[in-house]
């Protein structure tokens, strides 16, 4: 039960009672009023104090004693006392009041029992008390207050109803307590300054001790300076309470649980110590699981089982069968015995000797196949030493291959980059001569062209009129101007000095000669550069040393032979006929430096590369020495024609460039054969469905596409109405005419030798050419020798024109009436 105080509780001091273990009889809240007491060794006999000390008192003294008892009783509860560390080896501190503290006491009470107000009998035969002591007892017992009948006013029980501090049901129920309960609250600063001088009064000689010290905390900051108490969280909110709380009389159960509510689990830092917990858990998760499937096997599950199938019906007792013990009965033994013959023993050894010779026969066959198995197996292990030496030698050859090729792989690391510039060089070149060869001759065509179509309008200058409003430049850039003459001149002494040369025939019609050699000036020079780019390649490998780097045919055809020749199997799986002539390109791009194949008659027979690879791909056999053999060309390896290989991934990428680079002259008959050979040459090794001849043929149609745009463009010039028109007479303009035609002439022959690689693009060329570059000329100059010209035009590309343009040759001009 809980009582509602309206004043604060006393304080600790005033509570307290001097004998800890006696029996009050005051009010529960305050134990300062000391109690009668009796001394038993002189009255050994039962009393009604002994009765008081188990059943009087209030019903919180009751309390406070039963968890006094409690506490006392158990061992690990902690009491009242103290410790200062060092529990299991010392005895636990219990503090004491000081003697000054028990010395001061508050006044006695009226009913307060003393020696001289009464006795106790002494008498040990008599049982009974004498009458003033059981009057004084009875006075001092604590009795409720009669309840007033007539009181008929409702009053709030838990209202302070006499300005006490304690609630109505409290009086009711400890009135008489309440009434010897005379101590205050919280004594105030008077009532303790008299209480200090009745204890200096008592004491007298420790006046010096006690000084002017206080020995208590004010609650008034004036007064008690506002000391301030130190609270320690393990004795509790309460420190000075005796009163047992339940956290203290009983555990929370969080030791007993901790493996359930997670309190022993433990929280890790880190990727890896995260991890290792995870699998820890699974662990112990799978022995559950286990330890689960286990407790499903027990024997209570195989009885429930059992059981629910008896009570299906189809259950049927195991019957125990039981062994039959078997009586030995002995052999009868006849009463009379024949006595054995000869003949009978001999069929008995007969047939003895029979098994035993079977015996020898099984015997002898088992030698025989055992000395097989023998024999069988020397021979396998024999042909397992054969393999493990072949394997060793194998790995010894293969690693020291692997070596020899990490060196391979880094020497063209370093010389491929140069290489390359060299390569780039040499095709620079080609293009040099090409422009200087292609602006010669539009040059001559501006010449012919002044002289019966006209002269294009100037885009450069500005043109200057004179005061006619004629053109002043026009003398300069005319048809029969000092430049154009110069050209002609020039024109004419290569020509002779070509006749001269090549010892032609002076009655050559002039526009068929290719007319594609430099100047003497421009030739030299270009042999200069080309002997340069020869030493830069020579020099490439000037600082190698070792002879297998030096020539291909000492290193790679020797190394990758003797690989093909050790395992051919796994050669072909790993493709050794195309590493080696990927890193055999090296040498073979370095030895076509400075190659013109268009201008020289040297085939790609004629290159060492080309036998090489030849003849290591036609290796001869060991046993082919004979006479017979020696003649015949030996069998393509099965890696196969590595010569082809070489085509497709060096020589056709340099053709492709050098037509790029419009090395090629398409008014060259010499370089169109040359070029249509090369090309077949390349189709027939790589195929004409490859993607390198596709690219190499683009290449070359694209040299007569710019020629045709070329020219078209002069034609559209020189025939605009803004151009200058040709003299009116002029005795060379017809042979001007004729030899313009007759070069164009010679450039369709060319293309229809390229008609058989690509027909349909040349019948596209053909149709330009004609309707774009020579009709134009042709009608204007019609009867100016333009007819004959038409029909020669017409002889050469019957097949290969449109009907409208066959009619224009034909007929001329006046065709389209």
């Amino acid at each position: 039960m809980f009582l509602k105080r309206a004043r604060p509780r006393p304080s600790l001091r005033a509570r307290e009672s001097d004998l800890p273990d006696s029996v009050s009889t005051s009010s529960p809240l305050s134990k300062t009023s000391p109690v009668p007491t009796v001394d038993h060794t002189e009255n050994p006999k039962p009393s009604i104090e002994n009765g008081l000390d188990e059943s009087s008192g209030s019903l919180l003294d009751r309390k406070m004693r039963q968890k006094k008892d409690k506490g006392k009783n158990k061992p690990g509860t902690k009491g009242a006392s103290l410790s200062f560390g060092g529990e299991d080896e010392k005895e636990l501190f219990k503090p004491r009041k000081s003697i000054l503290s028990q010395r001061i006491k508050l006044p006695s009470t009226t009913g307060e029992f003393t020696s001289s107000s009464a006795t106790v009998p002494s008498d040990g035969s008599s049982g009974l008390y004498s009458q003033e002591y059981l009057l004084q007892l009875k006075a001092a017992t604590p009795t409720r207050a009669p309840s007033n009948a007539t009181d008929t006013i409702h009053i709030d029980e838990n209202k302070d109803v006499n300005g006490s501090g304690f609630s109505r049901i409290a009086l009711d129920k400890y009135a008489s307590s309440f009434a010897q309960d005379k101590t205050a609250g919280i004594p105030d600063v008077a009532t303790i300054t008299a209480a200090k001088l009745k204890r200096q009064a008592g004491l007298g000689n420790n006046e010096d001790k006690i000084g002017g010290e206080e020995d208590y905390i004010s609650l008034n900051e004036g007064i008690g300076g506002g000391r301030i108490a130190i609270y320690d969280a393990q004795q509790g909110p309460h420190p000075e309470s005796r009163l047992m709380r339940e956290e203290d009389e009983e555990d929370e159960g969080d030791e007993d649980m901790a493996d359930y509510t997670g309190a022993k689990e433990k929280l890790y830092l880190g990727k890896d110590q995260n991890k290792a917990a995870a699998r820890r858990l699974r662990g112990e998760i799978d022995e559950l699981i286990a330890d689960r499937e286990e407790d499903e096997e027990d024997e209570e599950s195989l009885e429930w089982e059992k059981a629910q199938v008896q009570r299906s019906g189809l259950y049927e007792e195991e019957k125990i069968q039981k062994a039959v013990k078997q009586v030995y009965v002995p052999t009868p033994i006849p009463m009379i015995r024949p006595v054995p013959t000869i003949s009978s023993a001999e069929a008995r050894l007969n047939s003895t000797l029979s098994d035993l010779e079977d015996v020898k026969k099984q015997n002898q066959h088992n030698l025989d196949v055992v000395v097989q198995e023998l024999a069988a197996l020397e021979s396998q292990e024999r042909e397992l030493r054969q393999e493990v030496e072949k394997a060793e030698s194998k790995k010894e050859y293969m690693e020291e291959f692997r070596r020899w090729v990490e060196v391979l792989g880094k020497f063209l690391e370093e010389k491929f980059p140069k290489l390359e510039d060299i390569e780039l060089d040499s095709i620079s070149h080609l293009k040099e001569r090409s422009q200087a060869i292609n602006a010669r001759r539009e040059a001559d065509d501006s010449d012919d062209l002044s002289l019966f179509l006209g002269v294009a309008a100037f885009k450069d200058e500005e043109e200057e009129t004179d005061e006619l409003g004629r053109v002043k430049n026009v003398g300069q850039y005319g048809p029969n101007s000092g430049i154009r003459k110069g050209r002609r001149e020039a024109r004419k002494a290569r020509r002779a000095k070509r006749i001269v040369k090549k010892s032609l025939q002076t009655s050559e019609d002039e526009g068929y000669s290719t007319d594609s050699t430099l100047a003497d000036v421009d030739a030299e020079d270009y042999k200069v550069a080309q002997n340069k780019l020869e030493h830069r390649a020579y020099a490439l490998l000037q600082d190698v040393k070792a002879e297998d780097f030096r020539d291909p045919e000492k290193g790679l055809a020797v190394r990758f032979g003797g690989w093909r020749m050790k395992d051919e199997e796994e050669y072909l799986n790993a493709f050794g006929g195309l590493a080696l002539v990927q890193a055999w390109e090296f040498w073979a791009r370095g030895e076509m430096i400075g190659w013109e194949p268009l201008q020289d008659q040297s085939p790609l027979e004629s290159f060492r590369w080309f036998h090489a690879l030849h003849h290591y791909c036609h290796p001869r056999l060991s046993n082919s020495d004979d006479e017979e053999t020696m003649d015949e060309e030996p069998s393509l390896s099965p890696e196969g024609d590595l010569v082809a290989s070489m085509v497709s991934s060096a020589v056709a990428p340099l053709l492709t460039k050098m037509f790029e680079a419009e090395a090629y002259d398409p008014y060259s008959t010499a370089q169109t054969r040359n070029a249509v050979d090369l090309t077949n040459v390349v189709a027939e090794l790589t195929g004409r469905d490859s993607r390198k001849f596709m690219v190499l043929l683009k290449a070359v149609l694209q040299v007569f596409h710019t020629h045709l745009i070329s020219l078209s463009t002069a034609i559209s010039a020189v025939t605009s109405p803004s151009a200058f028109p040709p003299p009116d007479i002029d005795p060379i303009s017809g042979i001007a005419m004729r030899r313009y035609v007759q070069r164009r002439i010679k450039l369709l022959k060319n293309m229809l030798m390229w008609s058989e690689q690509a027909s349909q693009e040349v019948r596209e060329l053909i149709a330009r050419l004609v309707g774009e570059v020579l009709r134009p000329i042709l009608s204007r100059n019609w009867e100016r020798g333009g007819k004959e010209m038409a029909l020669k035009v017409l002889a050469v590309a019957t097949n290969y024109l449109s009907p409208d343009l066959v009619t224009f040759l034909q007929q001329g001009p006046d065709s389209r009436r």
